[in-house]
């Protein structure tokens, strides 16, 4: 029984889920990514733009955000991103940064050239472009 509640509050979650968009600073010369490009990027297949060392930025783990662009753009669980990260370590690669909120990764895109990341739509702000926009089906 508690298994089935879980289960479904999980739906729940995700069928309430805000959109989701990706960022960077202004100045970055990334004007608009398909998702195909952004899936590269995160799983750092695409490392630079323009000349530019790309620096992707996840959030929590726990974060429905992160869990919907994992879903959606990355297609992939986060067991088998896991497994992914494994493997490419032995490549010398490994995962894109980290951030504990949303705040957090504004203030890492503010500072680092090259960051991106994803936030919900609420939280764009003058000091970041939008240069993907999660395609609500």
């Amino acid at each position: 029984m508690m298994k089935a509640l879980s289960v479904m509050l999980v739906l729940l979650s995700a069928l309430n889920a805000e959109p989701f968009v990706l960022v960077t600073h202004p100045d970055s010369p990334i004007e608009s990514l398909d998702e195909s490009q952004v899936k590269m990027i995160y799983l750092k297949q695409r490392r630079y733009w323009e000349g530019v060392k790309l620096k992707p930025i996840n959030l929590a783990a726990e974060s429905d955000v992160r869990h919907s662009f994992e879903k959606n753009i990355l297609k992939m669980s986060h067991a088998q991103l896991e497994s992914y990260w494994l493997k490419q370590h032995y490549k010398g690669l490994r995962p894109p940064y980290r951030v504990e909120s949303v705040q957090s990764l504004l203030m890492f895109i503010q500072k680092v050239e090259g960051a991106i990341g994803y936030i919900p739509i609420s939280s764009v702000n003058d000091e970041v472009k939008v240069i993907y926009k999660e395609q609500i089906q």
